[in-house]
C-alpha cells in the first residue's frame, strides 16, 4: 500500500511510471529505452519491455521528515483569493485563477484509455480545500526543434503542494510550496565537479541504502532523458522522502512478485502511462547518470547523462573518457578456487571504477576480489525484500559463485553496518555471473577510465589497482 501522505485518506491515488533496471540472483534484467513513452510487458519490443527471468531485456531512483503539506487555499472562480501571498484576479478579467493544491496523479491512471497515445486528453488529479478537482495540463513549451518539454508535468509530484495558476481548466503554471526537506547527509561524501576516480567512486556510494527502484526514476517525465533530480548536485530529498515513506513490503510492481496481483492503485510501475514517479528513486541507468552528473558538474541544471542502461559504457567510451570492451569473463568452479573466472586461476580484468552495460542493465564496479568474485553498486528491482517484496534500488552488491566469496562477505559487513535500516529491510544480494557478466549484441560492453585523458577522471591514488577491500576502507575513511 502506498505511504505517500494523503490530505484526504479515502482518496486513492491512480500512477504511473516508466524505465529501467536490473534484477540480482534469480532476477532478471529490465531495461528501459529513452523513447518517449514505456511499454508495457504485454508488448515486447526491443529495448523498452519488462523481461523474464529467462530473457533479460534492454533498458526502456535516508533520512527526513516529509515535507508538509500547506493548507490548501483556492480562490473562487467568481473572486480573487484572500490571501495576500496568493493574489489572483477573476476569470472574468483574465481568465485565470490561483490555488494552493495538493498533486493527486493522472486521472484514470491504469485505464485502457490512459496511455501515452492519449497524453493530450490527460486530466490531472488535484485537492483543492478539501475537494477533488481535474484540469488538463498546458503542453505546449517545445524545444527549437519541436520536441514538447512537459515542463509542468516534470515538477508535479504526487503528495507535494503547489501553487497552480489555473486557465480555462487548464494548468499552465506549477510552483511547489511549502517547508523544503532538511538535506540528507549521506554516510560517504563525494564532491561535486572533483574529476577524479576515487570521487566517482564516492558519488556512487551517496545514494546506497536510501534510495528506492523506480522504474524509470531518474529519467523525466516523458521519458526521454534526466529528470531534474539526476541534474541536481547531491541526493534528492524526493528519494530520501519516499524510502521513509515506505518500508520492508514496498515493491516496484506487483505484490509478491505476482502479476496476477498486479494493481495500478497500489504500484508505481507504469502502465501505459508517462514516467509519473520519475522523482521517487533511481533505477539503474538513472543512478549511473546521477553519479556521472555529480561527478563531472559543480552546479545543477545543465545536461544530463541518462541513457539507455544497455549503450552507457559505450557512450563513455565515445565521450573519449575512456576504453571499450566486449571481454568479459565469467566466475566458473574450480575446486582449488571456487570463485575464480577459470580452471587457469585467470582473474577478471574489471577495475575499481569500471562501468559495465549488459542487456538491460548497467552496473558500477568497485573492483575483483582475490578469489575472482566481484563487489558492485547498482540500483537492481532484484533485492527481494525480507517480507518476499520484490524492489531494492541503490545499494553495494556482489557477483560470484556463492556467499561464501569475499565480494559477498564485503556487501554484507557494509550494509549492515552503514546502513542499518536498508539492512532490515532488505539482506545483502548475490548477482549471478551467468546474468551480470553476459555480453549480447554489439553494444553491451565494459568501460574502463583512461585516467590520463583530458577531460576524465585523474587518479593519483591508484585506486584502478585496488581491491575492493582497500577501497571501502579508503571512502568509509576507515583505518
Amino acid at each position: 500500500m502506498r505511504k505517500i501522505r494523503r490530505t484526504v485518506a479515502a482518496l486513492a491515488v491512480m500512477t504511473m511510471l516508466a524505465l529501467t533496471a536490473v534484477a540480482c540472483g534469480n532476477q532478471t534484467p529490465e531495461e528501459k529505452t529513452p523513447t518517449a513513452t514505456p511499454v508495457s510487458e504485454a508488448t515486447p519490443t526491443t529495448e523498452a519491455t519488462p523481461a523474464t527471468e529467462a530473457t533479460p531485456t534492454t533498458e526502456a531512483t535516508p533520512t527526513t521528515e516529509a515535507i508538509p503539506t500547506t493548507e490548501a487555499t483556492p480562490t473562487t472562480e467568481p473572486e480573487p483569493t484572500d490571501a495576500p501571498e496568493t493574489p489572483t484576479v477573476t476569470p472574468a478579467e483574465s481568465g485565470e485563477a490561483v490555488y494552493e493544491a495538493e498533486y493527486l496523479g493522472v486521472k484514470d491512471y491504469g485505464e485502457p484509455e490512459t496511455k501515452k497515445e492519449n497524453i493530450e486528453q490527460f486530466l490531472y488529479r488535484f485537492l483543492i480545500d478539501g475537494s477533488e478537482k481535474t484540469f488538463s495540463v498546458d503542453n505546449s513549451a517545445a524545444d527549437a526543434d519541436g520536441n514538447l518539454l512537459y515542463p509542468i508535468q516534470n515538477k508535479l509530484k504526487e503528495g507535494y503542494d503547489y501553487r497552480i495558476t489555473v486557465r480555462d481548466d487548464v494548468v499552465v503554471d506549477a510552483t511547489e510550496i511549502g517547508e523544503a526537506a532538511a538535506a540528507y547527509e549521506p554516510v560517504v561524501k563525494g564532491t561535486p565537479g572533483e574529476k577524479t576516480l576515487l570521487n566517482f567512486i564516492k558519488t556512487s556510494l551517496m545514494p546506497v541504502g536510501t534510495t528506492l527502484y523506480i522504474y524509470g526514476g531518474g529519467w523525466d517525465w516523458q521519458d526521454e532523458g534526466s529528470s531534474i533530480q539526476a541534474r541536481t548536485i547531491g541526493v534528492s530529498s524526493d528519494w530520501v522522502k519516499f524510502f521513509n515513506e515506505q518500508d520492508e513490503n514496498f515493491t516496484f510492481r506487483d505484490k509478491d512478485d505476482n502479476a496476477e496481483l498486479r494493481d495500478p492503485k497500489t504500484s508505481y510501475y507504469p502502465f501505459g502511462a508517462y514516467n509519473e514517479y520519475y522523482y521517487a528513486g533511481l533505477d539503474c541507468s538513472g543512478f549511473v547518470g546521477w553519479v556521472i552528473y555529480n561527478t563531472m558538474e559543480s552546479e545543477s541544471g545543465r545536461d544530463g547523462y541518462v541513457g539507455s542502461s544497455t549503450k552507457m559504457a559505450g557512450k563513455l567510451a565515445a565521450r573519449g573518457w575512456g576504453d571499450f570492451s566486449q571481454e568479459l569473463m565469467q566466475p566458473q568452479e574450480y575446486v582449488e578456487q571456487p570463485n575464480m573466472i577459470s580452471s587457469k586461476g585467470e582473474m577478471p580484468c574489471l577495475k575499481p571504477g569500471d562501468v559495465v552495460s549488459i542487456k538491460g542493465h548497467v552496473w558500477i564496479s568497485l573492483g575483483t576480489c582475490d578469489d575472482g568474485s566481484i563487489l558492485i553498486v547498482h540500483s537492481t528491482n532484484g533485492h527481494m525484500s525480507r517480507t518476499g517484496q520484490p524492489g531494492g534500488g541503490v545499494a553495494i552488491g556482489a557477483i560470484g559463485l556463492s556467499e561464501d566469496c569475499e565480494a559477498f562477505k564485503l556487501a554484507d559487513e557494509y550494509m549492515s553496518k552503514y546502513y542499518p535500516e536498508w539492512y532490515r529491510r532488505y539482506p545483502a544480494r548475490l548477482c549471478s555471473p551467468g546474468t551480470y557478466m553476459n555480453i549480447e549484441g554489439d553494444v553491451a560492453g565494459r568501460f574502463t577510465w583512461d585516467t590520463t585523458a583530458a577531460g576524465g577522471l585523474s587518479d593519483e591514488l591508484r585506486v584502478q589497482d585496488m581491491k575492493p577491500a582497500e577501497v571501502l576502507k579508503l571512502c568509509f575513511e576507515e583505518q
